[in-house]
Order: structure tokens, then C-alpha cells, then sequence
């Protein structure tokens, strides 16, 4: 059975999720690739791979101390990256307990080369996480996030500062080391996004959103007629609180984002050039800096995704379970996060043989 990729990332938004574990199948057949592992390792020589794993995040931070004030002890150094707090192991391989950022980093291993975003703690992540995972000496490189004025700038300036390490690729993935990867959504939405550019040429999207549908979506997307985004529910970048959510339910995406390099590197060109100086930082408008922050704002992917909906050069590909929203920012999300991975991981089945 032939499917169609751009009716399905546009006008059938609904009927991707039936089909989520035959579309890697039938991305494969369509483009001659004898089966999965061979469709992995074409589109992984086109591919670079960002796992944001910089920092702890505020809320993180406080909530270590909010327990170390109640005497708890939770044996998490507050300096470190949240993605190194070891969590149960639900994957069919590894060590348990594994880090946090072992479930974004496996979900993407095969997908390309790697670029691991951080500060500090390279040896931490190597041996707990990258030699566990089994991923190939020198498939992968550590990019320090620098911090200009002293914080670092958000994670579309940290795509920025690593843009001389991915622009060759033709597909760039992104995600983060706090949520609950999807292997299968990592690779259908690489391979829908190379059938796409394939098949539609100049008319490809620049991105490609995996979404999933839920009942109260909290930040929704907006789309038009013919099931284009026209925008993503970033609240915080439009300096309001997040929504009760839809009542009637909707989608949102989740944690990995696919785009083509040639886009992602333009876009943020175009930020670069329009919302940034050496003398002030980012002024990007929607992202309110920090009262204590005198240099600026940060510049974040959702700048770039909101860029693309407004050009009609973003889609959605929604095959991914409600259960993949469920990143790690505080200890209060840790039962959470265990028990979505256990849901998520049963992914892994759909990619054997």
C-alpha cells in the first residue's frame, strides 16, 4: 500500500497516527531502501543531530533546593545538567538506572552525526550515557554553548553557535535531553521529511513538527485550511501564561524537530541579522528577557518554528503518543517521565528486523 506524504502532512493530518508504525516501512519502499536499517544509514550520511544538554534549567535548580530544605536527600549536584539525574531504564538496553538524556540520545543514535550541546561535564555524559548507548567512538562531538553577558542565549542561539558543524547536512534533528524520545518518531519524521524534499523539491517545508493530538492541548497549533501551522503555542515567547488548554482538543508538538539545513541556517540568519548586537544581545520581540537580565533576551528555536509557519514553510507530521510530552524540568515531572518512557519505549518494537 502507497502512501501520500504530502497529503498526509497537510490536508490528512489525521490519518498519520494509524499508520505510524508502517510509515518508516513504507518511506523505505518508496525511496528503493531494502528495509529500515538500510533507510536509517542512508538518510544518517544526510543528517546532523543537536542534543541540546546545557545547564539545569531554573526550575530544576529550585526544586533540588526546595527538597534539600526539606531534608531530602536526592543525591543530584545542582551544577549539573538535569539530563545526567539517573531515572529508570525502560528501553530493551543499557544500564538501569539510566540518565535522563540516555532516552533523547538513543532515540536519535542512528540517525546521523552528533552534535551534544553542553557545559561541562563531557566525561559525565560519555561514560554514563554515550559509551552505555553504544554509540561509535567519534560518531559524535561536544560543542561548549558559550554565554554572551554571562547566560547562555537559548537554544536557537546555541543552534547558531554550532552552525559551522551541521550547514553541510541536508537535515538537521534537534532535541532535547530532558523529555521521552520516540525512536519511531525520530526516523518517520526523517524519512517524511526526505520523501517530502524529494518529491516537492524548492516546495519542501523547512520543518517538519512531529505533534501529537491531545484532549487540552496547553499550548495549541494554530492551523489553516489546508492543515498548515500558522502558529505554535509558545506562550512564553509571547509574554503571556500558558492556556487552560482547548477544550475540544488538539495537537502540540513534542520534543524532536526536523528541519532542512538550508532553512534552519537562513532562518537563523535572518534572526541574527534582524534581532541581534554585540552591544545589547537579542531583542527579539515576544521574548521578554529576565528582570536581572541586562543583556537581552534569549533567542529560541520556536523564533525560527514561528518564522517558517508565518512563510507556510512548516507542517506537521502527528504520529507521536500524548505520552512523549513529558519533559524533565523539575523533580515533581520524575513519576511522570518514568511512567510515559514505558509507554514510549514500546516504540522500540516497531523498529526491529
Amino acid at each position: 500500500m502507497s502512501i501520500d506524504f504530502d497529503a498526509l502532512t497537510t490536508t490528512a493530518l489525521s490519518e498519520a497516527f494509524p499508520e505510524r508504525r508502517r510509515i518508516p516501512g513504507l518511506a523505505a519502499s518508496l525511496a528503493g531502501d531494502a528495509d529500515l536499517r538500510a533507510l536509517a544509514r542512508r538518510l544518517a550520511g544526510a543528517t546532523s543531530c543537536i542534543t541540546m544538554l546545557a545547564g539545569s534549567g531554573s526550575r530544576w535548580v529550585s526544586s533540588l533546593a526546595e527538597a534539600a530544605a526539606a531534608g531530602e536527600d536526592t543525591g543530584a549536584d545542582p551544577t549539573a545538567p538535569r539530563g545526567l539525574f539517573p531515572v529508570q531504564n525502560a528501553m530493551p538496553f543499557g544500564p538501569d538506572p539510566i540518565p535522563i538524556a540516555a532516552y533523547a540520545l538513543a532515540a536519535v543514535r542512528d540517525l546521523g552525526r552528533h552534535i551534544v550541546v553542553v557545559r561541562g561535564w563531557e566525561r559525565e555524559i560519555e561514560e554514563r550515557i554515550l559509551a552505555p548507548l553504544a554509540y561509535p567512538v567519534g560518531s559524535w562531538r561536544f560543542a561548549t554553548q558559550d554565554a554572551p553577558g554571562g547566560k547562555p542565549r537559548g537554544h536557537g542561539d546555541a543552534a547558531f553557535q554550532t552552525m559551522g558543524e551541521w550547514s553541510g547536512s541536508e537535515y538537521v534533528i534537534v532535541n532535547f535531553g530532558g523529555d521521552a524520545s520516540s525512536p519511531l518518531t525520530a526516523l518517520s519524521s526523517l524519512a517524511v521529511m526526505d520523501a517530502l524534499a524529494r518529491s516537492l523539491g524548492d516546495e519542501a517545508p523547512g520543518l517538519l513538527m512531529p505533534a501529537a493530538f491531545v484532549p487540552a492541548p496547553a499550548y495549541p497549533i494554530a492551523l489553516d485550511g489546508r492543515g498548515l501551522p500558522t502558529r505554535f503555542g509558545h506562550a512564553k515567547l509571547q509574554g503571556v501564561a500558558p492556556s487552560t488548554g482547548a477544550p475540544s482538543g488538539g495537537y502540540t508538538n513534542v520534543g524532536v524537530r526536523v528541519y532542512r539545513a538550508s532553512a534552519l541556517r537562513g532562518a537563523i540568519e535572518r534572526v541574527r541579522r534582524d534581532h541581534w548586537t554585540a552591544e545589547r544581545g537579542y531583542a527579539i520581540p515576544g521574548n521578554a528577557p529576565a528582570p536581572d537580565d541586562t543583556f537581552g533576551g534569549e533567542f529560541a528555536l520556536d523564533n525560527v518554528d514561528a518564522m517558517l509557519a508565518s512563510e507556510g514553510r512548516a507542517r506537521l507530521l502527528c504520529t507521536a503518543r500524548p505520552a512523549e510530552l513529558s519533559p524533565v524540568k523539575s523533580l515533581a515531572d520524575l513519576g511522570r517521565f518514568e511512567r510515559d518512557s514505558r509507554i514510549v519505549c514500546g516504540d522500540w518494537a516497531a523498529l526491529e528486523g
